[in-house]
């Protein structure tokens, strides 16, 4: 008795199955258009050389292809340029990221003092922890 039970439940479930495989079937994606070319095969060909003889087509399994980079300075230029950014102390080897530029500040101490003298006078002087008034 409990073997054709079983044998029901598993041939209405194929059943079943298939008759909701076949209803949810789609049509091909993306679906098929007729492509019509507004160039010769000996234009396509001869395109395909000239961009070959300009370096613009790579033969490459990455996609998009990396065109090679030409740099426009000099092996000189970059290390003077590097120099440069560590004299400034535009290149700071650290850890953290991002990397935080010590600040330096063009104002002198006493003309901070004034400024914030005469925000607290105007009003506008604002403090940083809770958005109160000095």
């Amino acid at each position: 008795m409990n073997t054709k039970n079983i044998a029901k439940n598993l041939l209405a479930g194929l059943l079943l199955t298939s008759a909701v495989g076949a209803a949810l079937a789609e049509a091909p994606y993306p679906p098929e258009t007729k492509v019509v070319s507004t160039k010769s095969r000996a234009q396509v060909v001869a395109e395909l050389k000239q961009a070959r003889a300009n370096g613009e087509v790579l033969v490459t399994d990455q996609y998009p292809a990396d065109k090679p980079f030409v740099s426009t300075k000099t092996r000189a230029d970059v290390r003077a340029e590097l120099q440069q950014a560590r004299a400034n102390g535009e290149m700071i080897v650290t850890e953290q990221y991002p990397v935080e530029k010590p600040f330096h500040s063009t104002l002198t101490r006493q003309q901070v003092q004034d400024e914030l003298q005469q925000a607290r006078e105007n009003g506008t002087a604002v403090s940083n922890s809770n958005g109160r008034a000095l």
